[in-house]
């Protein structure tokens, strides 16, 4: 069979062209329709987001008037300054003997310490003591053989024995001041003296009384040749923990204290004394109560306090004591900050420290907090302006700011609070 006619036609079919009359496939127009609607959805998603960028970008032009304190913290090495007193005796004494109490505060005239020289003589105070055990058993004696009674004698003895029951109270009870135990037991000596004074002109022509008297005299004048007995010229808290320093640091040197010589206090450096000082030894400190002394040190650049600026202070190790304290005097050398603070408060807790880690705080002060580029001048007046329309100018009073943030008070209460929009420049 001859089959060359049928593939010449095949092949002519396959390159005519399509009858005039027939349209294009349907695929190709679905392909438009896709595309237009990309490129609409795309003008849409391009405005939303100017829509959007606008809307952000105006928010950013405003912000929310919030609630906001001022009152920074600063961290320093704290050196504590009393008013204090040195007492010291010869290193070459023989003893001493504590009268008061440590911690006890006392009034003029109170009795601290007695110090034995060199003279000491312990057979004395033995022979002494004895002396006046048989003073006191002979007394009964010649009291025996009295025929009558003896009233005065009698009430000098009741107000002895009350005045010891007293004393037993007051020593027994948290609650009792030194002061008041004090003023007891200078009764009590009173009493007893009169007493004394009593029986001796009662038996006044007894031969062994005077014997014994006289020993007894003689004695005292000897003890008391080598006994020192320190007594308080001013009202003030004893303390019998002393480091040297009480001379070297008062209210009178703080304002002489140079940062390196403070340092120095800080590090543990030994105190300026001179060789006699060195050569006694301590014996006490009388410390004035009320107000004392604080020189900080810190190494922060941007803290400037201001003489009589008021700031809070607290001791590490008195956590539960904030104290007011008042800036004097400043002083910056070698990239460090002295600032000395007077207290007007109890030094009693304070008594035996003399340095301590320290927070140093502003006074905190309740306001306003608005970012820092809301705030503008208009004609003088530095204030806020309301997002409103029209927009309102707020005149403020800054209370603190800083390149973020400042914290504010409006200059007539009740025009700015929490919650209100404001302008951003």
């Amino acid at each position: 069979m001859n089959r060359e006619p049928i593939r010449a036609a095949r092949r002519g079919s396959s390159r005519r062209p399509p009858p005039r009359n027939m349209s294009a496939p349907r695929g190709r127009g679905k392909r438009k329709t896709r595309l237009g609607g990309l490129l609409l959805l795309t003008v849409f998603a391009l405005a939303g987001l100017f829509v959007w960028q606008l809307s952000q970008t105006a928010l950013r032009r405003t912000a929310v008037v919030a609630a906001g304190q001022t009152g920074r913290a600063y961290q320093v090495d704290a050196i504590l300054i009393r008013e204090e007193t040195l007492f010291d005796m010869d290193s070459a004494s023989a003893g001493l003997k504590y009268l008061a109490d440590d911690g006890a505060l006392v009034s003029r005239g109170a009795q601290i310490a007695q110090v034995y020289s060199s003279a000491y003589n312990q057979s004395d105070v033995n022979n002494l003591n004895r002396q006046l055990e048989n003073i006191k058993a002979y007394y009964r004696t010649l009291l025996d053989q009295s025929t009558y009674p003896d009233t005065r004698l009698t009430a000098l003895d009741y107000d002895i024995s009350l005045l010891v029951s007293r004393i037993r109270a007051a020593s027994q009870t948290s609650s009792g001041e030194a002061a008041s135990l004090l003023s007891l037991k200078r009764q009590l000596e009173s009493a007893m003296s009169e007493r004394q004074s009593y029986l001796k002109q009662k038996f006044p022509n007894d031969a062994a009384l005077n014997r014994y008297t006289d020993e007894e005299k003689t004695l005292r004048k000897r003890i008391e040749s080598w006994t020192i007995t320190y007594i308080a010229d001013t009202p003030g808290i004893v303390s019998f923990y002393t480091d040297g320093y009480e001379r070297m640091l008062s209210g009178e040197t703080i304002e002489s204290l140079t940062p390196a010589l403070a340092r120095g206090v800080w590090n543990g450096a030994p105190p300026e004394q001179t060789a006699a000082e060195r050569a006694r030894e301590r014996v006490y400190k009388l410390v004035r109560p009320q107000g004392f002394y604080v020189a900080a040190l810190t190494t922060d650049k941007n803290w400037k306090p201001q003489p009589d600026e008021p700031f809070k202070i607290a001791f590490e190790g008195l956590e539960d004591i904030v104290y007011d304290a008042k800036v004097t005097t400043t002083t910056r050398t070698g990239g460090e900050l002295l600032v000395r603070f007077y207290i007007d408060a109890d030094a009693a807790p304070t008594l035996n420290m003399r340095r301590a880690k320290a927070t140093v705080g502003e006074p905190a002060v309740r306001g306003l907090l608005v970012p820092s580029d809301a705030l503008r001048a208009k004609e003088g007046q530095i204030g806020v302006v309301l997002d409103m329309n029209p927009a309102v100018f707020i005149p403020v009073t800054v209370l603190s700011s800083d390149a973020r943030e400042a914290i504010v008070r409006p200059v007539q209460s009740g025009t700015l609070a929490e919650g209100q929009r404001i302008r951003r420049f």
